[in-house]
């Protein structure tokens, strides 16, 4: 009986098949860890353009009109494609900073499928003079994972950018309505 288990451990039959036994399924969560990252990556990329391609549209005006931002938060989802826009939210928000201590103020705003981003004025302090502007536009959007939205939860990203406007001397973007929700 002892000659036996000798004979069987030197046998080395079996050993690439337990050997990738062991090793598949972790090749396997490697190979998709690596395609989820990649996916996140480029949506992530695709974020940024949206909230770039929002606040380039809407700063080569002189003022913005409700249609004009329409159409940039419409030309925003057609930047996420062709991954799904059922999450994807903007939040836009024209600055004008009040006063001699250049307090930024919201003087209008809009916003579609997501909570307004309660601190863009506070990230703009700095960032003009005297009754300058600026244009603030955040869009977020929520990542699921293909393969790895079994181990966690889906990813919330959320860019911010800002812009000034190009055909006005201070940047800043009036709505065409004159109200504070254009």
């Amino acid at each position: 009986m002892f000659r036996g288990f000798l004979k069987w451990l030197k046998d080395d039959g079996a050993t690439a098949a337990v050997e990738a036994g062991f090793l598949f399924p972790f090749l396997m969560l490697v190979l998709c860890g690596t395609i989820d990252t990649g996916l996140a990556l480029v949506t992530n990329q695709k974020v940024t353009n949206a909230s770039q391609t929002v606040s380039d549209l809407l700063t080569r005006e002189i003022q913005a009109a409700p249609a004009d931002i329409d159409d940039a938060i419409t030309a925003g989802r057609m930047a996420m494609m062709p991954y799904p826009t059922e999450s994807y939210g903007v939040d836009i928000a024209s600055i004008r900073f009040i006063g001699t201590t250049k307090v930024p103020t919201i003087q209008w705003r809009r916003t579609f499928n997501m909570v307004a981003n309660s601190e863009i004025a506070s990230r703009t302090e700095g960032l003009g003079a005297q009754n300058e502007g600026v244009l603030a536009v955040t869009v977020r959007y929520v990542f699921t994972p293909i393969f790895t939205s079994y181990f966690g939860a889906p990813v919330v990203m959320t860019i911010e950018s800002f812009a000034r406007g190009r055909k006005v001397a201070t940047g800043y973007i009036p709505c065409s309505t004159g109200g504070s929700s254009c």
